[in-house]
């Protein structure tokens, strides 16, 4: 029982006491002939970071791979100023996306040829933006005969004219695809003369100058090798409020692009067929006075302040606290006080210790080749970090403009070289001595610009931890598109770093400095990447200043309460950061033998993603004849979410097709449809089932059971019964319970018919 247990804490991501965590880095390997073997899933992304000076701030990452990503698919990146690319680096690829505002490459004959041969291996092209071959780097112009060789791959011929004035031209073409987050409206950008050279593409823009179709232009396509959108009508950018909008639907082009109806999507939003919710605290202003009352006039602290008011009458959402060392050490700038709030917090179940690092630096890449002699100038500003009294922690100074930034110094405690090791494994560890017997920080939250250079994500995973930050997903008024959602992370040389899936209350309170009631505009965020599409888990990320003003605490108070309300599966923070990590690292193998049409896929290499999804499948359904390792699946927003057992390292999946998604396929076995906990080494017992169960609050479940009427249930804990009830399966087998015992330390549940005594 005990080694069923162990067996599903790693899997899930969880810990237990004594155990060390599951760590699967994104670089695993994988050999040749797997890769060779599997569904491929990787776009190879080429940028010029001569005009995009990082992958960090670059149109792909910023706009495009957030939509990749939903689509199953992960980026890797290309600098095209180090030359092109050997493709026989990636084999996994399925396609290469290019978004260039210049003229990338000094041999464009080159760049065609190397691209026609990709096509001819079956890689798609997605083409936004500046094509790069109509000049060369420099401006020589390219020969028309050259650069329609790369045209005629998207079924297009450049006829070598231009609509620069366009105000008599006007869509005789706009399909679905087109007016995603804005219509086409306004003065409209100009374009080429592109004329439909092949019927095998899909034509979703067609321009007209005036009534002549001989003007006709079809500026987006897609067809069997890709798509290409013309520079101007993918996006529609508002310089003055530095605001972009889809003009194309992006998971429509990119669907069609590089075809992925047929690909199973890994995906990190949903666990036991719900969405999931985590939340973790970054420790900035851990020591600030709260201005609360009556709290002020007893000087607690804003760390003690959200304890009582957000963390202690929430137990059911569990929150990973990541204290900074040098607010707690004595040695630094630690007081009993703090010291005292941390220990507090560390103590309560739904607490997971993390780490904010140990001196909190503020601009990562200062760091990068670190010289104690470049600190110098800043040593005598060191109390900048903190205004007025001593005991007032503050936040991050972020409005503060300096020669290094936007921060007066590189880090919040100077007093002590900068030492990598204690600033990510040196942290952990003290923060997991902190903590009570059995719990163990492995998350790092990165401070600062959370922009970690490559060696800080590798001490991370050195140190068998998992590191998250970063992303400032917006999605609400002030933030109108999905461009305001970051994708699941960015790799950074050979390591990757984990996104937040929800912005800190900084981008709502202009840098805290106003507005302090901002944050609960994260409700709207979290409400439009929920709905009608699922991009992004459920996530409250705040830090600890949150506690100092009145406002501030009742706006965080507000969307907790508002998460409470909904149909969601908590997590610690680390759990999701180890689901990200396996979204990059899962792999498909197709297998022969499904019922339907051989939709049948083994699942590799997942980690502790344990979701996967189906889009437009409305008409299928698991077929859990032919599928092993799965624990339930579950219809929604036209998607199947399929949810894996952790317990099973190879699940299979086979789909078939059925008649209604209002209604669960039979099975001769029980099945999870949805369910708060995590699930994991579901198996038959006589009539009925065992499961074992993590999770934060009560267990409210729904399963699908092969016989309708009363079932009988118990949960227990190491050999144990700790409740026993019943409930009742209706007719189609629907057997919906809620179990009111703590699952934070895993149970076995047992459920049985209840005229079952062999059960």
């Amino acid at each position: 029982m005990k080694r069923l247990f162990k067996a599903a804490a790693l899997a899930l991501g969880l810990l237990l006491p004594g155990m060390a965590p599951s760590v699967l880095a994104a670089g695993s390997p994988t050999t040749a002939a797997t890769a060779q073997q599997t569904v491929p899933r990787t776009i190879l992304a080429l940028v010029d970071l001569r005009e995009e000076s990082t992958i960090r701030l670059s149109r792909i990452h910023t706009m495009v791979e957030l939509p990749l990503n939903h689509l199953g698919l992960s980026v890797v990146y290309w600098n095209v100023a180090d030359g092109l690319p050997d493709l026989s680096r990636y084999p996994d690829l399925r396609g290469i996306v290019t978004w260039f505002a210049g003229d990338p490459f000094t041999d464009v004959g080159a760049y065609i040829a190397w691209a026609g041969r990709a096509m001819d291996r079956g890689v798609r092209f997605a083409v936004l933006g500046q094509s790069g071959v109509r000049l060369e780097r420099g401006g020589k112009p390219v020969p028309l005969a050259v650069a329609n060789r790369f045209f005629a791959r998207f079924g297009l011929r450049d006829d070598d004219g231009y609509s620069d004035l366009t105000y008599k031209s006007r869509p005789i073409l706009a399909d679905g695809m087109i007016g995603f987050e804005r219509p086409l409206s306004g003065v409209l950008p100009g374009y080429p003369l592109f004329r439909k050279a092949d019927e095998r593409f899909a034509s979703h823009l067609v321009m007209r100058r005036g009534d002549d179709p001989a003007s006709d232009s079809h500026l987006v396509v897609t067809g069997p090798s890709g798509g290409l959108v013309t520079d101007g009508y993918g996006r529609y950018f508002d310089a003055e409020y530095n605001r972009r909008q889809w003009i194309v639907d992006p998971f429509a082009f990119f669907r069609d692009s590089f075809a992925t109806d047929d690909l199973p999507k890994p995906d990190v939003t949903t666990l036991s067929g719900r969405r999931l919710y985590f939340s973790h605290i970054d420790g900035d202003g851990w020591r600030n006075v709260t201005e609360v009352a009556p709290y002020a006039n007893r000087r607690v602290l804003s760390a003690d302040m959200v304890r009582t008011a957000a963390i202690e009458p929430f137990p059911e959402l569990p929150v990973s606290v990541a204290p900074i060392v040098g607010d707690l050490d004595p040695t630094w700038k630690g007081t009993p006080e703090s010291l005292q709030a941390a220990k507090k917090l560390f103590a309560l179940p739904q607490v997971e210790p993390s780490s904010h690092t140990w001196t909190h630096p503020f601009q990562w890449s200062f760091f990068k080749d670190y010289n104690r002699q470049n600190e110098a100038p800043f040593l005598n500003r060191d109390s900048g970090y903190r205004p007025g009294k001593p005991d007032d922690h503050a936040a991050e100074e972020a409005g503060e403009v300096s020669d290094i930034g936007r921060y007066a110094v590189p880090r919040a405690y100077l007093q002590q070289p900068f030492d990598l090791d204690q600033e990510i494994g040196g942290a952990l560890d003290y923060f997991t001595r902190l903590a009570p017997a059995g719990k163990r920080a492995v998350l790092v939250q990165w401070s600062g610009d959370t922009s970690p250079f490559e060696a800080a994500l590798a001490a991370v995973r050195k140190a068998g931890g998992v590191n998250i930050n970063g992303g400032d997903a917006r999605f609400d008024a002030d933030f109108p598109s999905i461009t305001g959602l970051p994708p699941i992370g960015l790799p950074v040389g050979a390591e990757r770093q984990i996104y937040a899936a929800g912005s800190n209350e900084n981008t709502y309170t202009e840098l805290w400095t106003g507005r302090f009631y901002g944050y609960r505009n994260l409700i709207n965020t979290m409400r439009h990447a929920g709905s009608p599409i699922r991009l992004k888990p459920f996530n409250v990320y705040y830090h600890m200043y949150s506690g100092q003003k009145a406002a501030s605490l009742n706006a965080l108070v507000s969307v907790l309460t508002a998460a409470r309300g909904q149909e969601l599966a908590p997590v610690a923070a680390s759990t999701y950061a180890r689901i990200a990590e396996g979204f990059y690292t899962t792999r498909f193998e197709p297998l022969a033998g499904g019922s339907d049409g051989g939709r049948r896929w083994r699942v590799l290499d997942r980690g502790a993603l344990n979701t996967l999804r189906f889009d437009n499948a409305s008409a299928s359904a698991v077929d859990f004849a032919r599928s092993s390792g799965v624990l339930g699946q579950r219809h929604s927003q036209g998607s199947l979410y399929v949810a894996l057992d952790p317990a099973v390292a190879e699940p299979v999946v086979a789909l078939t097709a059925t008649a209604r998604a209002d209604r669960d396929p039979p099975a001769a076995l029980p099945y999870l449809i949805q369910g708060r906990w995590a699930f994991s080494a579901l198996a038959a017992q006589g009539q009925g089932f065992r499961v074992a169960a993590t999770g934060y609050g009560d267990g409210s479940m729904v399963w699908h059971v092969p016989r309708p009427g009363r079932w009988t249930v118990t949960a227990e804990r190491d050999g144990t019964r700790l409740w026993s009830g019943s409930a009742d399966a209706d007719a189609d087998g629907r057997l919906a319970l809620t179990v009111p015992v703590s699952a934070i330390a895993p149970l076995l549940l047992r459920l049985r018919p209840t005229d079952d005594t062999a059960g």
